[in-house]
């Protein structure tokens, strides 16, 4: 299992955070686009070697508590508004980084990253003007991933300079609005940060575009004032220690000048004192516990010398606690080996005043000079992780204390392996939908030809079949022509030669008679039927045909005519309901030779795009459709023509003939 940092999207911003993901290879989709492509194992190769490098990296800490967020441009309606801010130091200096941190959370900073640039670049000046330049970092072309809380550092390789310009070409954009806002910049020389050089000037150091908000939470000087949403520059070793507390007394005590001081041994040349709150457990809603509201830092080369004062810097009062962000103070070069801190207006929490710090530090010469070294105090708590001696041992009330450049190195270092991580899994995300969308491609391409060789197979075997059927078709009408057409034909022949070479009673001669006429009728009905089988078309002109010979057979001694109406070119009917149609109009036939007495007959084929019908009209003496269907083989021919979705109407009366009406649809 491996820490992951998954990418979350609020208002413009895009966050790194850290989040557990069992060791699972993905979705299933995933697995096989990895088995399918290099690309893929190449970024599974890539992340899972940055993910390896990141236990050796700081800890990403928790967002600091802090009133001071940082500087704040002006709004604008466009995000290609140039905006810009400048820092000046007293003199010239050789950096080795400038490190850019976005604000705290609080007021209108509302997420991680807020206000910081999509494009912006650094440029270090020799002096205050702008005769040499350098750019140490140019991000104008593309728009550079926002880093959340975690640092950019920028590496300035030790060029001097005397001022500083951070400018942005693309603004931060929430809902309709553009902005630049920093939370802190930081300028590293060594193991310091010279923004304290730069507080101490005073917000004249500071210059910008545009400023907009108001303090404590946004103002120029802010950008160097020590507070950030990052804290102070922490290990992982667990403190032995809480740090210094002095003894708490009540609220109305007087606490004015208590004193807490270290002795370095012997006098030395100060760079800056650097204090670090506390924030015992007991008291993990309070951050800057003890810090005092008001206070001085007191110098002396003996104990018997007169001090020189270290205040906080004009650039802010502090009537607000630090958090638990290192507070330093600029000692110039001053020389001294006594190093006080000085009550002037006391914390107070839980209606105690009281004095605390985790740790105070004295720089000389890039080093710590007060690590180990004794302390005294007007007082002190020395008991339950409290004690004069964790003041200088190395420790703040959590853990023990990096230096700047190493802590903010390996942040700025993790930031952007998390952001590597993440666009290795947008790639791979991405590398998933195109697999798929290849995938749903080759599947479409696959169906289409499946499907096309599928209908291509079954039109080939319909073919078949049909060839198969008409052959059969055709071999049963030769065999019902040539076989059993000439067997009835030989019957009939035989009969009608028998009726003529004998005599014999009547009974014999009718019976005779009536085999002849059946087998006639038989030889008849077969011609149908095998005319039928054999046509190749079966359209309304040969229908028409067969009706009317049908007819001209049946009707032989009743005179009859027979239309044709075709309102659209005749469709192909099937066999089998040729063949019923065929047998529903002999019936009618039949029906009207028998027992319509008609001495005229009219035949109507109409055919159309939908239905083909066939009216039969005769002159008979007609009757009640009601009370002789039975008799006359009208249910038969209403069976029949359902059978086919099609319909017989029977128009009649007494006396007044009969219309019959057989309706067949076209279409199946």
């Amino acid at each position: 299992m491996f820490r992951r940092f998954s990418v979350v999207f609020t208002t413009g911003v895009v966050l790194l955070q850290p989040c557990l993901a069992a060791d699972s290879g993905g979705s299933i989709a995933e697995k096989l686009v990895r088995l399918l492509s290099p690309e893929m194992r190449r970024r599974d190769a890539e992340r899972l070697s940055l993910t390896h490098s990141l236990p050796a990296l700081p800890t990403a800490p928790d967002p600091e508590f802090t009133q001071r967020l940082g500087w704040h441009s002006s709004f604008s309606t466009q995000g290609d508004t140039v905006e810009w801010v400048d820092l000046h130091l007293a003199h010239p200096q050789a950096l080795e980084a400038v490190v850019l941190i976005a604000p705290a959370s609080g007021g209108s900073a509302t997420a991680p990253g807020y206000g910081f640039p999509l494009r912006f670049r650094v440029e270090l000046f020799s002096g205050h003007d702008s005769s040499e330049r350098t750019i140490i970092a140019d991000h104008t072309r593309e728009d550079f991933p926002n880093p959340g809380w975690l640092p950019v550092v920028i590496q300035a390789h030790g060029i001097v300079a005397g001022k500083v310009r951070i400018t942005a070409t693309r603004l931060f954009h929430e809902e309709q609005r553009h902005l630049f806002a920093l939370g802190e910049v930081m300028l590293l020389h060594g193991s310091r940060n010279l923004g304290s050089l730069i507080e101490a000037i005073g917000p004249v150091a500071v210059l910008a575009s545009s400023s907009k908000g108001s303090r404590p939470a946004w103002g120029r000087i802010n950008l160097v004032d020590g507070q950030s949403v990052l804290g102070p520059p922490l290990g992982v070793k667990p403190s032995p220690s809480l740090g210094f507390r002095s003894i708490p007394t009540s609220e109305r005590s007087e606490l004015r000048g208590q004193e807490v001081s270290v002795d370095l041994g012997s006098a030395v040349a100060l760079d800056e004192v650097r204090l670090f709150p506390a924030h015992p457990p007991e008291f993990a809603h309070s951050h800057g516990y003890g810090f005092p509201v008001r206070y001085q830092i007191e110098l002396r080369e003996t104990i018997a010398s007169p001090p020189v004062i270290l205040t906080p810097p004009p650039s802010g009062s502090y009537s607000g606690p630090p958090g638990d962000n290192v507070v330093s103070l600029v000692a110039g070069g001053q020389i001294a080996r006594h190093i006080a801190l000085t009550v002037v207006e006391p914390h107070v929490s839980n209606g105690s005043a009281v004095l605390a710090l985790a740790e105070m530090q004295v720089w000389s010469g890039g080093k710590n000079v007060a690590l180990g070294k004794p302390v005294s105090a007007s007082n002190s708590t020395e008991t339950g992780g409290w004690s004069k001696d964790a003041l200088v041992d190395g420790f703040t009330s959590t853990a023990n204390i990096l230096d700047w450049p190493e802590w903010l190195a390996g942040l700025s270092k993790r930031r952007e392996v998390l952001q590597q991580v993440a666009a290795i899994e947008a790639r791979k995300r991405q590398l998933v939908q195109q697999w798929q969308n290849y995938g749903i491609g080759a599947l479409g391409v696959f169906s289409a030809a499946s499907m096309a060789a599928a209908i291509a197979w079954s039109v080939r075997q319909r073919h078949a079949r049909f060839r198969e059927m008409e052959a059969l078709r055709q071999r049963i009408a030769r065999d019902l022509h040539d076989e059993i057409g000439s067997s009835l034909g030989s019957i009939a022949l035989i009969t009608q030669d028998i009726l003529a070479s004998i005599g014999g009673s009547a009974q014999t001669r009718d019976d005779l008679t009536e085999i002849k006429h059946i087998a006639d009728e038989t030889v008849s009905a077969m011609r149908d039927i095998t005319r039928l089988i054999q046509s190749d078309r079966y359209g309304s002109d040969d229908l028409a045909t067969l009706l009317r010979e049908t007819a001209a057979r049946v009707l032989r001694a009743i005179p009859h005519t027979l239309t044709l109406e075709v309102s659209t070119p005749g469709r192909k009917l099937p066999v089998d309901r040729q063949r019923d149609l065929s047998l529903m109009f002999k019936e009618a036939l039949y029906n009207i030779t028998c027992h319509a007495a008609a001495t005229g007959v009219k035949i109507c084929l109409a055919q159309s795009s939908t239905q083909l019908s066939v009216t039969i009209h005769d002159n008979g003496q007609g009757f009640d459709p009601a009370a002789t269907t039975e008799g006359m083989g009208l249910t038969n021919l209403q069976r029949r023509a359902a059978k086919h979705g099609g319909s017989v109407r029977i128009d009649s009366a007494p006396a007044q003939g009969t219309t019959l009406t057989i309706t067949l649809p076209v279409h199946d």
